[in-house]
């Protein structure tokens, strides 16, 4: 028996706040709103739970602008200090109450406070961010934060994550001993690299691609039309077909090898109908597996396992 985990990166304005390119998301978040509906609706049609891991500051319903902090100069310049109503992609309570109102145990988890770049952040930041993050959760829905995801990939102390009531940890692993051709084949028809979760400093880190595994590289992602020109001569309905049969051969080879899978994208990258189409399917094709064979955990359900 294995273990399917699958995260969302729930970031709209604030991924990309300090590089100021938008082009992927829509004006006003309604379209990742609109496939958030779909994906939660989907996952309680056939009880799959996720963890969403959210940009904390997206908790809030309104703020003046001013954070206190050891933060790079201009660093919340993007934020206007303002509300939902007026800057809809830099406040959005309501998709972290759809996540916690669905009953199909959806985990609501951290991708810090303001997605800050944990490599090049203090331990003393971090853990402003991650006490932040605490009480924010607390005050929402009475629960202390397991699971962390940093963004970018850019890894923080583990110690520090611990210090601040974390268990789990997603972080991304690749190999860069491949050939170009042999990365082409392992992001487009796979399968997915296989790694064991650890535990590291008292964190257990479950591992991932540094590309999005469960949306597709070959198909736009949310609202960009851009595409690698390598796959722009291939049909769509091909590239689709593809990515769908990437998923399932990953998740058999999970099953069959009882090796454990963790899928990921962000939130924009599923919001199209391209991209969304593909994932309707998959969550189909797990819905036919037998729980025997392969059972679908949040992080926060990891540490548990592996102790």
């Amino acid at each position: 028996m294995s273990t399917l985990t699958i995260s969302i990166e729930v970031e709209l304005g604030w991924g990309v706040h300090d590089i100021r390119k938008s082009s992927h998301l829509s004006e006003d978040g309604k379209e990742e709103r609109k496939y958030l509906d779909k994906i939660i609706e989907k996952s309680e049609e056939i009880d799959i739970p996720i963890s969403f891991d959210i940009v904390g500051h997206l908790l809030l319903s309104e703020c003046d602008g001013n954070h206190d902090g050891p933060y790079p100069e201009g660093w919340f310049q993007a934020d206007s200090g303002t509300d939902k109503r007026s800057d809809p992609l830099f406040y959005a309570p309501d998709i972290a109450n759809k996540v916690l109102g669905s009953n199909a145990n959806h985990e609501l988890c951290t991708h810090t406070f303001s997605h800050i770049l944990c490599d090049d952040a203090s331990n003393e930041l971090i853990e402003k961010e991650l006490q932040q993050i605490q009480e924010l959760h607390q005050h929402l829905h009475n629960e202390v934060v397991r699971s962390f995801v940093p963004p970018r990939h850019r890894q923080p102390s583990n110690r520090t994550l611990k210090q601040n009531g974390i268990k789990v940890a997603r972080y991304a692993k690749e190999n860069k001993t491949l050939t170009p051709l042999h990365r082409l084949k392992q992001l487009t028809i796979g399968p997915h690299p296989m790694w064991e979760p650890k535990f590291s400093d008292g964190i257990l880190e479950t591992y991932c691609t540094r590309y999005p595994s469960l949306t597709a590289g070959t198909l736009p992602a949310g609202q960009s039309s851009k595409i690698h020109p390598v796959f722009r001569p291939i049909p769509v309905s091909l590239r689709k077909k593809i990515h769908l049969q990437y998923l399932k051969k990953s998740t058999k080879r999970a099953f069959l090898s009882g090796t454990p899978l963790h899928l990921w994208c962000h939130l924009y990258d599923l919001s199209n109908e391209h991209q969304w189409e593909v994932i309707d399917k998959y969550f189909d094709y797990l819905d036919g597996i037998q729980e025997s064979d392969l059972m679908i955990k949040t992080m926060s359900e990891l540490p548990d396992m592996y102790e």
